[in-house]
């Protein structure tokens, strides 16, 4: 049990991080621009392709532009959709909105003019973060009524909308103007890209770590890794060619990091090793969804790019890949030094295009050392494995929906299959919020099984006779502590674990012991049993209740809401009409507080109506006396037998007692009672009516 609230807790936590109004809108906001993605990835392959194949030179260049012209309104897109989903959650005018973070984006970036490395480092972070700020900015100042330049009564709905987004979206403009000005009078800042000396690579291990965990790191928040860390990965270049020179000259190779190596054996696929993750994709995810953007970004990945994953996953913000995003280049960098260093592999002496193919890049790279390919192939399979449990655990849940035994029952409750499907839905709110309502649902499955489950018996009087002509059964629970539940707190637990068919077959068989108990003692008294919509439309569950009633011979009925007539007329009517085929009668209880069941009546085989208590209560009242008369009358009309409920009161039965015979079940004459005492309650009924 602790294990199972733990679990809960846990999850509670993961769902509620995942339910986080702005992750969401990023999440959004990224996926929407996949498209764009795609078509800049295939120029950049083409250009690179064209580039190895010999074309001219001026078709290389014009396929490279088309892509570095798309890439650079990436961040505009990015701004204008996550502004969008945001107005959504604020109420706000979604296009003005979207367009005032597209407009921040270039703000922002006319500032960074003078800055192009910080610029391109830091654009796609802006364009992400300013709209979490700016949306939020922009809700609140239009609180304020100075803010609005025009009244509701001026103009059009949208045309006011539209306009009343000019003063917040110039204050949080002139706001974003002040806040980057201020910033770039730091000197970091402003220069926040430094030299780098090719001495820092002399310590490898340590400065590679630092490289993949840093690269992974920016990238997790929206900031262009390989920009941020442009004059250090300058360097790794340079170590390329120095080594590629103490070749030439037969001296010693002295840089074991270098580009060469974090791109053929750190970043498989580009940034966090993502091959890796497409592969796990398509050995371990069930989800079709994901397998089609795996199966999508695979070209695109063999080739190291790997925006397409980031973005449409996403990877971005997603905090179930967090830790393998930065474990897998981390882990393979530092094996790929220590094999290197050990003299199994070459180290990397060629520079080679980031856009060169997995595989070729390293047998190029190491000057055409086989081991290197095979190194590249086994670091894949390795981080396949670290990514693989993080993949299946954002589908995890219909292996791991947990299994609930209820004693009393006699019956198993099996975990719900997941039914969110990726990228119809948000992929990680869905799965994280499936996943909490899940093991919420468990941990109260898990309480109800250490329930007791019995019937007690509502007794039903006659207004003509005053003798007890029949009860209802009624399930009740008590828990190990000898408290009483209502129904209400187990059965809505019980349906939406779809148990309620299993639970009306145990009342069913209960109901038919207490009457052949009853009837070895000489007593007998109709009784009456709720039947929910699931097993009447339910065919196995049908027979399975027909043949327990048969052997009461009519005396124990079922009761059915207007809510079971709608779901599947046929085979409800059908289960219907062998139920009175044995003798049980059929009872529509709380007649007339759901569907329109006046249409149903001649549709289906009904003996009795039960009036629900509302309908009693409001009868105090000229329009509530009204229609419970009109429904007294109707059924008389009809020729169906009547049962009201929920009479407490001498006043309420003295309003019903003036008609034709009615059967009155409420407190009035008795609450629910245990078998034994409905004996007693049945003799003394007997007793003064004889008086």
């Amino acid at each position: 049990m602790a294990q199972t609230l733990f679990k809960l807790f846990f999850t509670q936590r993961l769902a509620a991080l995942a339910s986080t109004e702005s992750l969401r809108a990023i999440r959004e906001g990224l996926l929407w621009i996949l498209p764009c993605l795609l078509v800049s990835a295939a120029f950049l392959i083409l250009s690179e392709c064209a580039r190895v194949l010999g074309f001219a030179p001026s078709l290389v260049t014009f396929l490279a532009g088309l892509h570095n012209q798309i890439s650079s309104v990436i961040p505009l897109l990015v701004a204008a959709s996550i502004g969008y989903m945001l107005a959504i959650q604020y109420r706000l005018p979604q296009l003005p909105v979207a367009f005032l973070c597209l407009a921040h984006v270039v703000v922002a970036t006319f500032i960074l003019r003078d800055y192009p490395r910080t610029s391109a480092t830091f654009v796609l972070f802006i364009a992400i973060a300013s709209p979490l700020l700016n949306v939020p900015a922009i809700a609140w100042l239009h609180r304020y009524r100075w803010t609005r330049l025009v009244n509701e009564d001026l103009v059009a709905h949208n045309l006011r909308g539209t306009i009343n987004m000019v003063m917040p979206g110039a204050i949080t403009s002139l706001a974003l103007v002040v806040v980057l000005s201020m910033l770039l009078q730091i000197p970091y800042v402003a220069e926040l890209q430094g030299p780098q000396v090719i001495d820092a690579l002399e310590s490898p291990y340590g400065s590679g770590l630092f490289v993949t965990l840093m690269n992974s790191l920016l990238w997790f928040f929206g900031i262009h890794g390989v920009y941020a860390m442009q004059p250090l990965f300058d360097v790794l270049d340079q170590a390329v060619v120095l080594n590629h020179a103490a070749l030439a000259a037969g001296e010693p190779i002295k840089y074991l990091l270098n580009s060469g190596l974090l791109g053929s054996f750190a970043f498989i696929g580009g940034s966090g090793g993502a091959l890796c993750l497409l592969v796990a994709i398509l050995l371990f995810s069930r989800s079709q969804s994901m397998r089609l953007l795996a199966i999508a970004s695979l070209p695109l990945s063999l080739f190291n790019v790997s925006e397409v994953l980031l973005f449409g996953l996403p990877i971005i913000l997603n905090p179930r890949l967090f830790i393998p995003f930065l474990l897998v280049p981390a882990f393979n960098a530092m094996v790929a030094l220590t094999v290197v260093q050990l003299g199994w592999v070459s180290p990397a002496v060629v520079s080679v295009p980031f856009t060169a193919p997995v595989l070729f890049n390293a047998y190029l790279s190491t000057h055409g050392d086989l081991a290197a390919v095979v190194l590249q192939v086994a670091l894949l399979v390795i981080g396949t494995l670290i990514y693989a449990p993080y993949v299946r655990a954002i589908h995890r849940q219909p292996t791991e929906g947990g299994t609930v035994y209820l004693k009393s029952l006699d019956m198993t409750f099996r975990g719900l299959e997941e039914k969110g499907r990726l990228l119809e839905l948000d992929p990680v709110l869905a799965s994280h919020k499936l996943l909490a309502r899940q093991a919420n649902e468990l941990s109260r499955i898990q309480q109800i099984s250490d329930y007791e489950f019995y019937l007690e018996f509502q007794p039903q009087v006659s207004t003509r006779t005053g003798l007890c002509t029949g009860c209802e059964a009624l399930m009740r629970a008590r828990d190990a502590q000898g408290t009483v539940h209502s129904p209400w707190e187990f059965l809505q637990w019980l349906a939406q674990a779809r148990l309620m068919p299993d639970v009306d077959v145990w009342v069913a068989s209960q109901a038919v012991r207490e009457y052949q108990k009853w009837q070895k003692i000489g007593f007998a008294l109709p009784m009456t049993i709720n039947i929910s919509s699931a097993t009447l439309t339910d065919a196995a569950y049908g027979e399975r209740l027909v043949e327990i009633l048969a052997q009461a011979h009519g005396q124990v009925s079922v009761e059915i809401t207007e809510d079971a007539l709608v779901s599947d007329i046929q085979v409800t009517r059908q289960t219907l009409q062998k139920l009175q085929a044995i003798g049980a009668k059929i009872y529509i209880d709380d007649f007339g507080t759901g569907y329109s069941a006046l249409s149903y009546l001649h549709q289906f085989p009904v003996d009795f109506i039960k009036i629900d208590r509302s309908f009693v209560v409001a009868q105090h009242e000229p329009k509530g006396a009204q229609v419970l008369t009109g429904l007294l009358r109707f059924c008389e009309a009809l020729n169906l037998g009547v049962v009201v409920e929920g009479v407490e009161t001498a006043e309420q039965l003295a309003f019903l007692n003036s008609g034709n015979e009615l059967i009155i079940q409420g407190w009035y004459f008795s609450k629910a009672l245990p078998g034994d005492q409905l004996q007693g309650f049945v003799r003394n009924r007997a007793s003064l009516a004889e008086a």
